[in-house]
């Protein structure tokens, strides 16, 4: 919502569509520009799996013959219709996750074909032809790409983190955490590297379990609100973040460097592969006023 705020407060009006949480569908066609977000993004519940296909073929094709849009996303879900891009960016033509063995999530999906979603033309088409696509790091434009294997790149336009720094910053306060994480608990989080590294140590853990995931070790905060998060980062001397999968942004590992924790981190932080020092609030100024100009500029 960030973006969308930037965009009325520059002079911009919107009426938007969108199949979740409430269902509203409803095409201008005088608008200036089609915002296209997460297109394809659903909750991962077996009720809301597939809801993107209320995006109806005729509503998506207007949008891509009208030729008026650019494309943002946030994750890889408008290149993966599974959960946490399981194949971590080396993609092959056949899925080797998927199976005709998980009838209910088929079903849902309304996806018996086994083949990467990325290889459909409705998916390769809202980057092809989108007149800017919008990524939220480096490494994440890097693996996006890298599963699409497109003939002709796009252009493309890097989302600088929208981060608060007045909320985020190093209060000095005692450090009495050794290691902390925040974030969803889980395998894809890289839940089973923290275990064989962590297992023994002071490490906490500020976050939701991943349905089926079981802790074991550490001190588990549970869910914690969003306004206490600063402080508990303030109390950690090393902020661990070793993902699994190529996390496309991981604002969190930014709000921990402004507040001045160490950084354990791997090669699949797309925080940590911006070209600039990420605990330096300076780096953030502005980052959706700079998007809106590259819009503007772009259409």
């Amino acid at each position: 919502m960030d973006v969308i705020h930037a965009g009325i407060a520059r002079g911009h009006t919107f009426s938007m569509s969108s199949v979740r949480p409430g269902k509203r569908i409803k095409y201008d066609e005088t608008a200036d520009l089609d915002l296209v977000v997460d297109l394809f993004n659903y909750p991962a519940t077996l009720k809301s799996l597939g809801s993107w296909l209320d995006f109806q073929s005729q509503f998506r094709e207007k949008i891509i013959r009208r030729g008026k849009f650019v494309h943002l996303t946030n994750a890889y879900s408008d290149v993966c219709n599974e959960p946490y891009l399981p194949c971590s960016g080396e993609a092959t033509p056949v899925c080797p996750v998927k199976s005709v063995t998980h009838l209910a999530r088929n079903l849902a999906l309304k996806d018996f074909s086994g083949t990467c979603f990325s290889t459909h033309s409705y998916v390769r088409d809202f980057f092809s032809k989108s007149k800017l696509n919008i990524f939220v790091s480096p490494l994440h434009r890097e693996t996006s790409l890298k599963i699409l294997n497109l003939d002709q790149l796009p252009q493309s336009y890097i989302l600088k983190p929208t981060v608060d720094a007045t909320k985020f910053f190093n209060q000095h306060l005692r450090r009495d955490i050794e290691y902390l994480f925040v974030g969803v608990v889980g395998e894809a989080k890289g839940l089973d590297e923290m275990r064989q590294r962590f297992s023994n140590s002071d490490i906490h853990f500020a976050g939701k379990l991943f349905p089926g995931t079981s802790l074991g070790f550490g001190t588990h905060h549970g869910s914690v609100p969003y306004d206490q998060i600063p402080k508990l980062m303030n109390r950690a001397k090393n902020f661990v973040f070793l993902p699994r999968w190529p996390e496309p942004q991981g604002r969190v590992v930014i709000e921990a460097a402004l507040c001045g924790c160490n950084l354990i981190t791997n090669d699949m932080v797309g925080a940590t592969s911006f070209p600039f020092d990420i605990g330096n609030p300076e780096n953030f100024k502005n980052p959706t006023q700079e998007l809106w100009e590259e819009i503007e500029k772009t259409v």
